[in-house]
């Protein structure tokens, strides 16, 4: 049947979109104000660089992602936008981007068309109503527009030759002419001048310059730069290009008289030129490696000599190179040039090229011709890698400078939909870009240290050579931060040395001490610092010391212990916090079944420190502390091998262990345990572990619940604390944690899901200590050992944060909404990246909001699986269920954590383990119940609501199982097998416990069938038993000519019936409808047999243009309850939502009338939107909130939330 079209008007509104990062550009709108234009699908987003702040949005393009943006911006003329996709232009003029700033509402401008795909644009500086594009096939278009954009021009298509390319970049560079570089699909790139206006001395308007050759791949990238100025009077331009072969090479376009043009002479002064035909012939050969021109590569020899510098970097293709746009390098001299790259390995690469100045002089005057064995004119340094993007891809990059004073922005866009950024902040009085935490890496030696500070006494009588090999044979032992500018270091000699940090430098102080301490702390020494300006050391005779900053030269005993002092833990007593100038510490003694816990009193006025108590904790054999906490007068305990101890007290003096419990995997140790903020209700802690991962329990009635278990992107976690703020008190506290991955030592935002720094150490198991503010853990300052020699890192800001958070890299192929009703609503979603994200919705977000993620606050990323994900359902709000590749099957517990810290704890409760041999199958789909009913917990009477799951296995069968809470065990019921198709879809209709006792199942394939399943069970003694172990498949219905590939079902009863409304989409591009009901009868023993009776049915061909791919029903006209039996023959409506991959989001009417709804359904189009997501893998409706169900009652305010590449959610209006 066809469906009838509505001519009402739309009734979808778009009011979110995630989506790849397509186009990026920088607009320097006055000094120490940039803005980040950002293209993403057809819409353009302004973004202050600074304060991430969304400042307008407008779309540009009907149906056509932008591509691409340039910023006209020069001091002579107004600031105009060119912007394109495809084959689509517009151009947006100073008035409009002004409004848009200022978050009013810009009319969507006209779109062209141009003759080609684009690849890249420009405006002219000259000009401000002309431009030109390249096009993918190596074309200059030229274009003319009016002042407002409206009406837009195309002049004819010039080139000197039409290979296919894969990138492309143009620049201005006189008033007259245009340079363009294009890389080509086979590995070369053509470099050529066009000229605006022919002349007579110039009658064409192209002058081929050069061919290069050198690349084994695809040109993915290539950049021009300005005109650098190396030195006084020494100007260079360079071509940047990066391809497939995971290369970048640095290429000499600098202006000379050997370029070749289409009426060049056949010689020149510097002796033959080229022969343009050819150069072009070869540039337009297929096939990559070298040309079986042997004149031709004669030809071509001096333009590939001009390749000045190679590097290989990244992991995989290499999609973008950029420059800073610096062009004075002369000062400081020789200044090196940056490069950044930015590759599918979502990593952007910063470089340094280094130029041999005369070299490169001497070989220009030579027009490059040199052997094959000269060595590069120029280096291409490795300076850095920074992960910024997750998944695949960094689509989009931009790089500009405001000015010589202020850092680059760098600015990049992938397909997670993030805009990661860097760079852009100015100098300050000191001519540095820090702050209070000033950038700066130092390497030092003992020795270097000494010389600092003056020979030590017991060396001033030897001579200097003696004094230099036994300082030699010294090395750093321990480190400790005592406040935010200063730090002490112990050596192997037993020395004490303070550490001053001011600007670029470290001020270096010998602490005096006696022989006998010296002697003492030489074997062995541990150092904490429990409170600012305080040092604790502990010394290998059990000997416990104090260092004071505001004692310098004084060495204060604070106690003797049995034995060596192993460690010391520093804590918070809580029983001491009325108590100023109090610090409490537990020392743990070498073989001793027991550690000490000392609390310590500071005079503030003397200096002097005494102790206050002293209590023994009994520790249980083998247990080792390694971190420690009071949570609710309870002392949790952390050691080695990864085991946590809540320990009660024991009387006044001590404590003892209550209970212990371990769920590291590994024998890897508890590193730090710090209570939730806020948390005294449910009493909740953090424990971070060396395995790499943390949890968060809580302590109830003296027992100790796993709420939260997460494996963040680190491969040690040694530490962690929660942000405060000095200023504002309803800012949520920030997780961040830090520890080592490989040879890095990262701090990691657990809370932004972002690296805030990366410093290269060495990796794990060496001595360390960094410090932070509080409120800033952009900020670090970091010391540590490597080979012999103390590394000192201060970091002044976070370098790379999110202008834009982003989700999933990959595609969505499953998106789950939890429950209406709750105070908190989630939306759950599932990639190919095999990651889960929970998100918090967040209705209250505006444009003006200055928060990174707008409606979707991400909560939690879950990483467990292996392989693909194929279905995501929430059980009420306390349970996430979740599917995919390899018989993978997870059971999530999901709790809102009660404490100041706005997260989700979740952890995976149980785990499929019913696999098949070979547990390769993939569970296409699954369905999940309450077991409803009298259903007693382990037959005692003590109910507990269990869960009835169905799974649908791709080799055709299908399986039910029970899963228990308490029991985290899956127990079977049934099985079925359906025939050689595989099955697609299945969820529950009805599931009878009291009465009849039997569920029924409907399946979706791959043949295009639905299919009906029954089976029977009985209750005994608190425990459903199967009547049969196997699935009866009842009767099948052919909807679909192919794949069934969604599926969703409306209640939809009568007077006489419980009924259902099914919907279907298919690969043939179909919708499918059938109206089904339970019916009842007595089989031949009179037993109630049911079974599902299918109605009617209809067909909607070609209701999509591409496979529908996802369906929901968004709103109903009644509600669940049985209809009296007056209302039996009244029209039930029905909202019918559908997306497809070609990239339309349809709203349709469907009606059943008649009397049991026999009349077909009646099917009606109201609305038809593009939509920004491709590849579409799921729809989900967003059940309202309490206030909007309230407002628009039942069923009202429902949103539709499509989820693929990227993901969108529309408004019903």
């Amino acid at each position: 049947m066809a469906p009838k079209k509505n001519k009402l008007g739309s009734r979808l509104q778009n009011s979110y979109l995630l989506s790849p990062i397509t186009a990026l550009d920088i607009y320097h709108a006055q000094p120490g104000r940039s803005l980040v234009l950002a293209g993403e699908d057809t819409y353009l987003k302004v973004y202050h660089a600074a304060t991430s702040k969304q400042l307008g949005r407008v779309k540009i393009f009907h149906s056509q992602p932008i591509h691409g943006i340039h910023v006209s911006q020069t001091n002579n003329t107004e600031t105009r936008i060119l912007i394109w996709g495809g084959q689509s232009v517009s151009i947006l003029p100073q008035a409009s981007l002004q409004t848009l700033i200022q978050g009013g509402h810009v009319q969507q401008p006209r779109e062209f068309k141009a003759p080609d795909w684009i690849y890249d644009g420009i405006l002219s500086p000259y000009d401000p109503n002309s431009g030109v594009l390249v096009t993918a096939h190596n074309e200059i278009v030229p274009l003319r527009s009016t002042p407002d954009g409206q009406v837009l021009t195309f002049g004819p298509l010039t080139s000197p030759s039409r290979p296919i390319l894969y990138s492309a970049n143009l620049s201005w560079p006189s008033a007259e002419s245009v340079l363009v570089a294009g890389g080509t699909v086979f590995g070369e790139i053509i470099v050529w001048k066009y000229y605006t206006s022919p002349t007579p001395e110039r009658p064409s308007q192209w002058e081929l310059l050069y061919v290069f050759t050198g690349h084994e791949g695809s040109i993915f990238g290539v950049s021009i730069s300005p005109e650098i100025e190396l030195a006084p009077g020494t100007k260079i331009r360079v071509l940047a290009s990066c391809s497939d072969d995971r290369t970048i090479r640095i290429w000499d376009i600098t202006d000379s008289d050997c370029s070749t043009s289409a009426s060049a002479s056949s010689t020149n002064e510097n002796g033959p030129s080229k022969d343009p035909a050819k150069a072009l012939a070869d540039a337009r050969e297929t096939g990559f490696g070298g040309n079986s021109n042997s004149e031709a590569n004669e030809e071509h020899q001096n333009d590939s000599a001009r390749c000045l510098a190679v590097a290989m970097g990244h992991v995989s293709r290499i999609w973008h190179v950029k420059f800073t746009g610096r062009t004075n390098h002369d000062s400081p001299r020789e200044m090196p040039i940056d490069v950044w790259s930015f590759g599918e390995d979502c990593t952007r690469q910063r470089w340094e090229l280094r130029l041999d100045i005369r070299r490169w002089e001497d070989t220009k005057a030579q027009n490059y011709i040199t052997t094959k064995e000269s060595a590069p004119i120029g280096i291409l340094k490795h300076c850095s890698t920074s992960p910024c993007h997750v998944g695949k891809n960094i689509w989009s990059a931009a790089v500009s400078m405001a000015s010589e004073e202020e850092q680059p922005l760098v600015v990049s866009g992938g397909a997670d939909g993030k805009i990661a950024i860097s760079g852009g902040q100015s100098k300050n009085e000191n001519g540095t870009f820090g702050s209070n935490y000033d950038d700066m890496e130092l390497v030092l030696s003992v020795s270097d240290v000494m010389q600092s500070v003056g020979a030590a006494a017991e060396l001033g009588d030897l001579a200097p050579e003696k004094q230099a090999k036994k300082s030699a044979k010294e090395g750093f032992q321990r480190y400790a931060f005592l406040s935010e500018q200063s730090f002490l270091a112990t050596t192997t000699s037993g020395r004490l040395l303070t550490g001053t940090t001011a600007k670029d430098n470290i001020t270096w102080e010998n602490v005096d001490m006696s022989e006998t301490v010296m002697q003492d702390l030489k074997s062995w020494n541990i150092i904490k610092s429990p409170a600012k300006g305080l040092a604790v050391l502990g010394s290998g005779s059990g000997k416990i010391y104090l260092y004071q900053q505001s004692r310098p030269n004084t060495i204060q005993e604070l106690t003797q212990l049995p034995n060596k002092v192993s460690d010391i833990i520093c804590l918070e007593d809580p029983s001491m916090r009325k108590q100023p100038n109090t610090w409490t510490i537990i020392a743990t003694v070498l073989a001793l079944d027991h550690a000490f816990m000392s609390t310590f009193e500071t005079n503030p006025t003397t200096g002097e420190t005494r102790q206050v108590s002293s209590r023994r904790i009994d520790l249980t054999p083998n247990f080792v502390i390694t971190a420690a906490a009071f949570c609710n007068g309870k002392l949790i305990l952390g050691s080695r091998i990864g085991v946590l101890a809540v320990q009660r007290p024991k009387g006044s003096d001590g404590f003892e262990t209550e209970q212990s419990r371990k769920d590291c995997k590994t024998k890897d140790a508890v590193t730090c345990i710090i209570p939730l903020p806020g948390s005294t209700e449910t009493d909740s802690f953090l424990a971070g572990c060396r395995d790499g991962r943390y949890r968060i329990y809580t302590l109830d009635k003296d027992l100790l619940h796993l709420q939260h278990e997460i494996s963040p992107p680190l491969g040690m976690i040694e530490g962690a604390w929660f942000t405060s703020s000095p200023i504002s008190t309803t800012k949520n506290p920030e997780l961040t944690l830090y520890g080592f991955r490989g040879n890095n030592f990262i701090v990691w935002s657990e809370t932004s899901r972002q690296e805030l720094a990366s410093v290269e150490c060495g990796g794990a198991h060496r001595p360390f200590d960094t410090i932070s503010p509080a409120h800033n853990p952009g900020q670090l300052k970091l010391v540590f050992t490597k080979a012999a020699q103390m590394h000192f890192y201060s970091q002044g800001r976070q370098f790379l944060r999110a202008l834009k958070d982003g989700g999933h890299g990959r595609e969505l192929r499953a998106v789950a909404a939890s429950a209406s009703g709750s105070k908190y609503r989630y939306v759950a979603t599932a990639a190919e990246d095999t990651t889960i994200r929970i998100w918090q919705i967040d209705d209250t977000t505006t444009q003006a909001s200055n928060n990174t993620y707008g409606m979707f606050k991400p909560l939690a990323v879950l990483e467990r699986h292996s392989a693909g994900i194929q279905q995501l359902k929430w059980h009420g709000d306390s349970y996430l269920l979740s599917s995919g590749g390899q018989e993978e099957f997870f059971i999530w517990r999901v709790t809102r954590l009660e404490s100041e810290y706005e997260s989700l704890a979740v952890v995976c409760e149980a785990v499929f383990d019913d696999k098949s041999e070979d547990g390769d199958l993939r569970i296409m789909d699954f369905d999940v119940s309450p077991l409803t009913g009298n259903i007693p917990r382990d037959g005692k009477g003590e109910e507990e609501e269990k869960m009835i799951i169905s799974l649908a296995l791709s080799n055709s069968s299908i399986k039910t199982y029970i899963y228990s809470p308490s029991e985290r065990g899956f127990r079977l019921l049934f099985t079925g097998r359906y025939t050689g198709a595989c099955l697609t879809q299945i969820r529950h209709l009805d599931i009878d416990v009291d009465s009849i006792g039997d569920i029924h199942v409907l399946t979706g394939s791959t043949d295009g069938f639905v299919g009906f399943w029954s089976a029977s069970f009985e209750l005994r003694e608190g425990y459903l038993y199967p009547a049969q172990f196997e699935y009866e498949l009842d009767s099948v219905v052919k909807l679909h000519q192919s794949t069934l590939k969604s599926l969703d079902i409306a209640p939809a009863p009568d007077a006489h019936d419980r009924g259902w409304l099914v919907a279907t989409g298919g690969d043939d591009n179909a919708l499918g409808f059938m109206r089904i009901f339970l019916e009842e009868a007595l089989n031949y023993e009179w037993e109630v047999k049911r079974s599902i009776t299918v109605v009617n049915r209809a067909r909607v061909a070609g209701a999509h243009a591409a496979a529908i791919t996802g369906l929901a029903f968004v709103q109903t006209s009644h509600s669940e309850q049985q209809p009296k039996k007056e209302e039996a023959a009244e029209t039930r409506q029905f909202l019918l939502a559908t997306a497809s991959n070609d990239q339309r989001v349809k709203l349709w009417k469907v009606e059943l009338r008649g009397a049991q709804f026999k009349t077909p359904p009646k099917v009606s189009l109201l609305d038809n939107q593009y939509s920004s997501v491709a590849d579409t893998g799921d729809v989900e409706v967003i059940p309202p909130s309490a206030a909007a169900a309230a407002e628009n009652g039942v069923g009202g305010g429902a949103r539709l939330m499509v989820g693929g590449v990227g993901m969108e959610v529309w408004d019903l209006v």
